[in-house]
């Protein structure tokens, strides 16, 4: 298995809901607008962490290991309403990207 490609989606993600302003070729997912205060940093920081576990935890292992057991319906479910939390951020999420003026970065 190969660590960067292991490190992609998760990556990905977390450059999606960096707090940061988006940059040229690195637009941002907004779930919430950016008011300066705790919610809007804990929400995103949580998108990011939430979406390198689902990456990381769950999607990596069962994509580049060979063997794993098979899971119980059960457990797949749970998975997959993991995955279905993440989507539906993605999904509901305003998307942040960045012109240029006079040479300068904006959202």
């Amino acid at each position: 298995m190969s660590r960067g490609k292991s490190a992609v989606g998760g990556r990905r993600f977390g450059n999606a809901f960096s707090q940061g302003p988006p940059q040229a070729g690195e637009s941002r997912l907004r779930l919430m607008d950016d008011d300066g205060g705790d919610t809007f940093r804990s929400v995103h920081r949580g998108a990011m962490a939430f979406a390198e576990g689902c990456y990381a935890g769950i999607r990596n292992p069962n994509s580049h290991e060979d063997g794993l057991p098979e899971l119980h319906e059960h457990e797949a479910l749970e998975q997959l309403a993991a995955f279905s939390v993440l989507a539906r951020w993605v999904d509901t999420a305003s998307l942040k990207t960045a012109y240029y003026c006079n040479g300068a970065c904006r959202d």
